[in-house]
């Protein structure tokens, strides 16, 4: 199959889209599915094919002022002319796809933010209605109430990390994420604190680190994460105000498991379908026993994978268009 991928980040840029397209693209490309990537974000200032995919993807930057408004106008621009005959455009968010309805079969991934928060423009219906339509969870999938079909994420088991005692945060530091409830998380359970991330709540959550003796460590962002020593991953994501917002899954709970890492999850959006353990109540519950290495990458690969991933897609090409 012929597969357009489009994607507003891919690595080596770093971030939940720019991983999930990378994963994708490794796995259809070594599936023997014919892929090229266009790429906001990424992808190297010469288009080279990424480090992490093993199979060779050409990679194409695009380009275009006020990105976050007017990108869906800008990659139709520049993508259109380029289109294949019989090509697939797979797009990585829906606003990518939304000038292109109506120029090739389309696939949609739908990942949290572009269905939970109000769309940045006005047609995701319009584009769900057109499109082969792949949620990354369950949660989405309902969210989106069109016909679908969920994607396992394309990851295996790698070598354990070192289980140690530390709560480890990857994440935005903003109050949609919760970092405040893992700080108080780890100061009930006597436990320091590795966060990962940066954002306008990090001051706040410095201090009340301080104020509550919980010994944590504040990295900002970094493609290094320290998953060796961790007694677990955290992610208590609350939605906002309005309600609006939930988590689609926590990308970040399906890499810790590849490494054997359990995670504390939130019981908001689609985190309950990813975390080992989940609290009704993140500031009073108490934590169950977590389960082992074995237990966590056995539910990983039961669950997600490359192998999975291309099925699934596959299956869902097939039934949307009549394409093997």
């Amino acid at each position: 199959m012929r597969i357009a991928l489009l994607t507003t980040e891919y690595p080596p840029f770093y971030g939940g889209v720019a991983t999930w397209s990378g994963g994708v693209a490794r796995a259809l490309a070594e599936a023997g599915h014919e892929l090229r990537v266009f790429t906001h974000l990424g992808g190297g200032a010469t288009g080279a094919a990424a480090a992490d995919v093993s199979a060779a993807v050409p990679v194409t930057r695009l380009h275009g002022r006020s990105w976050n408004r007017w990108g869906h106008l800008w990659t139709a621009a520049q993508v259109r002319p380029r289109l294949r005959p019989g090509e697939l455009v797979l797009a990585a968010t829906w606003p990518l796809a939304a000038a292109l309805v109506g120029a090739a079969p389309l696939a949609v991934a739908w990942h949290g933010s572009d269905l939970t928060r109000a769309p940045v423009i006005a047609g995701r219906g319009f584009v769900a209605a057109a499109a082969v339509n792949l949620p990354v969870s369950r949660f989405l999938g309902g969210v989106l109430g069109a016909a679908h079909t969920v994607l396992p994420y394309p990851i295996r088991p790698v070598r354990p990390a070192r289980r140690g005692e530390k709560l480890l945060v990857i994440a935005r530091l903003n109050a949609q994420k919760g970092v405040d409830r893992a700080v108080r998380l780890a100061s009930r359970l006597g436990r320091p604190l590795d966060v990962v991330g940066d954002g306008p709540e990090r001051p706040r959550l410095e201090a009340l680190a301080a104020e509550l003796g919980v010994a944590a460590t504040f990295r900002g962002f970094t493609r290094d994460i320290p998953w060796e020593g961790a007694w677990a991953v955290v992610l208590l994501s609350r939605p906002y105000p309005d309600g609006s917002g939930a988590e689609g899954l926590g990308l970040v709970l399906l890499e810790a498991a590849a490494r054997g890492v359990p995670s504390i999850g939130s019981r908001v959006g689609g985190i309950p379908e990813a975390a080992s353990v989940v609290l009704d109540d993140p500031e009073d519950d108490p934590v169950p026993e977590l389960p082992d290495v074995d237990a966590v990458q056995g539910w990983l690969a039961a669950n997600h994978g490359p192998e999975r991933c291309v099925a699934a897609f596959e299956g869902a090409v097939a039934a949307g268009f009549g394409a093997g």
